[in-house]
């Protein structure tokens, strides 16, 4: 699409702020910087801001506060029901993950107003519509496994069918819990390409996070192939061992799985219930 024409429906100071984010690749404006950085009387930002929600360049993410909606998308308001497209315009470097992706691909049942955000740098909790946006920081090595995956007409970045169920097993918490993302790895397992899965687990480079997945496809009986159960065993040392979950008090006695190295402090009855 061209994008000189996104902006004929735009009067002149619509225009100017539009072009002004877009030349500066700011995604946030709050009504003050609005004022501030473009010289507007209060009784004309309201005008103005009211008009470029309306006309489908802006959109609400709080009181006082605005995402930019990309020139790209074109001037068709993008909705502002479509929170997982406003949610990805908060970061440049980021992809939506952990329980919003399984989500997404269809892995889970549950439905949160919380939306997850893997990402680069450091940013703060946001919030659009109902639902909060939060942001997990991941090493360097872990950001890999994602796509751009159309989000009702809109392309938003997201965790592939393999790295939804490597990131929520690695970090349970951001799942819904262990039983929750143990639940979401056997839906997932049931679709993805073993081979594809087993090279993530692999260079993720944690051996804790590949003994883990290894007892989770024991547990629950998914069809790993012998060649990529071997493959996943020989990265693995004699002295590798871990626990299922971190240790608090109160939890069950531990069994331990000689298979996988892995201890099992949680009742595997709890496992694989979403």
């Amino acid at each position: 699409m061209d994008e000189s024409n996104n902006y004929r429906s735009l009067g002149p100071i619509e225009s100017r702020l539009v072009l002004g984010l877009t030349e500066e690749g700011r995604r946030e404006l709050t009504r003050q910087e609005a004022m501030t950085r473009f010289s507007l009387a209060e009784n004309t930002v309201n005008e103005v801001l009211t008009n470029l929600v309306r006309k489908g360049w802006l959109a609400r993410a709080g009181r006082g506060k605005y995402l930019l909606i990309p020139p790209e998308w074109g001037a068709t308001p993008v909705g502002e029901s479509n929170t997982l497209a406003l949610a990805s315009q908060l970061t440049t470097d980021g992809y939506i993950a952990f329980s919003t992706a399984a989500a997404h691909w269809g892995l889970t049942t549950q439905i949160r107003n919380v939306v997850w955000i893997v990402t680069r740098t450091h940013a703060r909790l946001r919030r659009i519509n109902d639902s909060d946006i939060r942001f997990a920081r991941l090493p360097a090595k872990a950001l890999f496994g994602f796509e751009r995956v159309k989000v009702f007409g809109y392309a938003v970045p997201m965790s592939d069918l393999e790295k939804t169920a490597l990131d929520c097993i690695e970090y349970p918490e951001r799942a819904g819990g262990l039983p929750e993302a143990s639940a979401i790895l056997a839906n997932a397992a049931r679709r993805w390409n073993w081979e594809k899965a087993a090279g993530y687990f692999e260079r993720r480079g944690n051996t804790a996070l590949i003994q883990k997945f290894g007892y989770l496809c024991d547990a629950g009986h998914l069809p790993m192939p012998d060649a990529i159960r071997a493959r996943l065993r020989n990265s693995l040392k004699p002295s590798s061992r871990t626990y299922l979950m971190p240790r608090r008090p109160g939890m069950p006695p531990p069994a331990y799985d000689r298979d996988w190295g892995v201890v099992v402090n949680v009742d595997p009855q709890m496992l694989f219930r979403s």
